[in-house]
């Protein structure tokens, strides 16, 4: 079982907080640094000035951005291409951690089961919405609200 300690510090990782060099990112996606500062020049991804102004930081999420792109151009897409559809799936991914962010409150797993409490279930505020993994599949209830 998450416990709440858990939960919280999970909802704050600061995702945008997480600061890399141009080398990493290269390293860590397996894009040249080369083709990294064009994409940069051309505003397809975005870095971070350090305080010497010469120095490049991407974030965690970018370092993401330049791994879907260059899924996309795996697949056959142009860059530009590639670029539009890693932003589109950039705008899913926030909503999807948003949605956790605000809706998470509990993670409990047994061998066979996991038990997602999504919170307060907003037109009965006594109940939450539980979202529960069996062998057939994700059911969904409403169990009374723990005080």
């Amino acid at each position: 079982m998450l416990t709440n300690k858990m939960t919280n510090l999970i909802k704050k990782i600061p995702i945008d907080g997480v600061t890399l060099g141009i080398g990493d990112v290269s390293r860590a996606t397996g894009v040249a640094q080369s083709k990294l500062r064009y994409w940069e020049s051309k505003g397809y991804i975005q870095s971070r000035t350090v305080t010497d102004n010469s120095n490049r930081k991407f974030t965690y999420k970018t370092m993401l951005q330049v791994q879907l792109i260059k899924s996309y151009l795996a697949d056959g897409y142009t860059l530009t291409s590639a670029v539009k559809q890693a932003r589109q799936r950039d705008v899913y991914l926030d909503a999807l951690r948003s949605f956790f962010e605000d809706r998470f409150i509990n993670l409990e797993v047994t061998d066979h089961t996991a038990m997602v409490d999504l919170g307060q279930f907003d037109p009965d505020p006594t109940k939450h919405l539980v979202a529960k993994r069996e062998a057939t599949g994700w059911h969904f209830q409403l169990v009374d609200a723990e005080n």
